[in-house]
């Protein structure tokens, strides 16, 4: 009896495996046919298990991902674009209100420096017109006080005349530290000085030219 189940289990053996070697050879060689002719094996099992619907759905949705992903890249890319462009744009805009700021510096600048200068003018002009209307000896008097190089600046703002007059005045080493500190005046700053120091000696005698 048990001699007869193992020849039957035996027969039953042989004939799965002279079944199944075959249909796996054939599948074997149904797949190499399939890539040599550029099909994807799979995709046609599919078809043929789940029908050409099925198929296309599994081929589709990897098509659609990518067409999806490239969508986004092109987005992020055009994006990307823009915020460079405005980059770019802002950038120009703080290099034109940096140069404007600088200009305007200038300006202040130079406006400051021209009014600094108007009223040195309008001081000198106003110690020149004092010391020229000054007694030469009260002159003098305050040119002794003042240190040396002071003193130079001021009496440089008066004509060759009342300089002469108030070194005269002066004791003779102030007189002498002023000497080469002095400068010629201008040919028109001297006669107007002269003029100046007539019309003021005119009015103070109480007559006029």
């Amino acid at each position: 009896m048990e001699e007869k189940k193992s020849g039957f289990g035996s027969r039953l053996l042989k004939i799965l495996l002279a079944v199944l070697v075959p249909i796996v050879f054939l599948l074997l060689l149904v797949g190499m046919l399939l890539k040599l002719a550029g099909l994807n094996p799979i995709v046609e099992v599919k078809g043929l298990l789940f029908g050409n619907n099925a198929a296309q759905t599994f081929g589709g949705t990897s098509s659609n991902q990518i067409t999806t992903l490239k969508q986004q890249i092109a987005a992020q890319q055009s994006t990307i674009k823009q915020l460079q462009s405005d980059n770019t744009s802002k950038s120009d805009q703080i290099s034109q209100l940096n140069t404007q700021l600088q200009q305007a510096q200038a300006a202040a600048s130079q406006k400051s420096s021209a009014s600094a200068s108007q009223a040195q003018t309008a001081r000198d002009a106003v110690y020149a017109q004092t010391y020229r209307n000054m007694d030469p000896a009260k002159a003098a008097a305050i040119f002794e006080k003042l240190p040396t190089k002071q003193a130079a600046e001021y009496i440089n703002m008066l004509d060759d005349k009342t300089k002469a007059s108030i070194l005269q005045n002066m004791p003779a080493d102030k007189a002498a530290a002023l000497t080469p500190l002095l400068q010629a005046q201008p040919a028109a700053a001297s006669t107007s000085g002269t003029g100046s120091s007539s019309v003021s000696t005119s009015a103070s005698s109480g007559t006029y030219p």
